[in-house]
């Protein structure tokens, strides 16, 4: 018998498979995934991160976090009142991205919830792989650039209210570090719980906000939540935010609800970090949000294939069909 069966949950007489050192619960299947979305309900209240009859663009990446958080917001969308439309981007990094696909897929269909897929070799007409061969920058930072301008794009046209992300605590947490270690200190004010909408902005959510990466992992399996189990190939588990996690695990081991006070200290005084707002225009080539006359993506696709596109059309077809507008 190991060590947990032979401990009780705190409000049962069922074997207990966690134990909460911060909240000092030691909790079975059932308590733990109760316990477990009534942190998310009170994330969202305690931050008021969705409002009754909102539309709520949730982008799912295939992997563990953001189905837990799919799964958990449509669990509360009738009790909140608030619709919910998921996103997935399929990138084209090989079998990987194909399973990543597969399991948005079948998650979403198993809760019922309409998806909007989109394929980036379809609309540009190069996969993210094809992308950065003919680019020097990062493919991660190349990623990140065409995820944003995506998840954006849609949520404008979608009349979306919020975007809802699946960072959780630990992801938020290390990225706040490395920014103050580097000094990218606005950059800070963007990992809070939310980010308000702004012109041409459509605002982000992170729902997993006061959840762990512990505890988004124990309640994906217990779900058995469709799900990517492998890391993205191109992460590397050698860089400054992984070394910032096992610190951050190290400081929570020897002092219990460190990262949450952490978390809801940052919430406290985000606006602290915040830098007077620059200029917002809209970019000459395609009508989206930039801070100079052509934004990130129009450059990076104009240097890519030597024209630009403009995907709006495209992306209201895909829409049109689902009819989530």
């Amino acid at each position: 018998m190991s060590k947990l069966e032979s401990i009780k949950c705190s409000f049962c007489e069922e074997s207990a498979i966690t134990i909460i050192n911060y909240a000092k619960l030691r909790l079975c299947k059932k308590h733990f995934i109760e316990f477990i979305q009534k942190r998310v309900l009170n994330t969202i209240e305690r931050y008021d991160l969705i409002k009754n009859n909102w539309k709520v663009l949730v982008a799912i990446s295939g992997g563990k976090d953001s189905a837990v958080m799919l799964h958990i917001l449509s669990n509360l969308s009738k009790q909140l009142n608030f619709k919910i439309i998921a996103l997935h981007i399929n990138l084209g990094i090989g079998k990987y991205s194909e399973n990543a696909k597969y399991n948005a897929e079948k998650l979403c269909n198993d809760l019922s919830i309409p998806l909007i897929l989109l394929d980036i070799k379809n609309i540009i007409g190069m996969n993210l792989l094809e992308i950065k061969r003919k680019n020097k920058r990062p493919i991660c930072s190349i990623c990140g650039l065409l995820k944003r301008y995506f998840i954006n794009t849609i949520a404008i046209e979608t009349k979306a209210n919020v975007v809802a992300i699946g960072h959780h605590m630990d992801d938020l947490l290390s990225y706040v570090i490395k920014n103050f270690i580097l000094q990218n200190i606005n950059e800070i004010s963007k990992l809070g719980p939310k980010t308000e909408t702004k012109e041409l902005f459509i605002g982000r959510i992170r729902p997993l906000y006061e959840i762990s990466e512990k505890e988004t992992s124990l309640y994906a399996f217990i779900q058995n939540l469709p799900r990517v189990e492998e890391s993205c190939p191109y992460v590397d588990e050698s860089s400054m935010e992984f070394e910032i996690k096992r610190f951050l695990n190290n400081m929570e081991l020897r002092n219990p609800n460190f990262k949450i006070a952490f978390a809801r200290a940052l919430a406290k005084n985000i606006n602290f970090y915040k830098k007077e707002e620059e200029e917002i225009k809209k970019c000459i080539k395609c009508g989206m949000p930039t801070s100079r006359d052509i934004c990130a993506f129009c450059r990076l696709i104009e240097k890519t294939i030597g024209k630009s596109i403009n995907v709006k059309n495209e992306l209201k077809e895909i829409i049109e069909k689902l009819k989530v507008v």
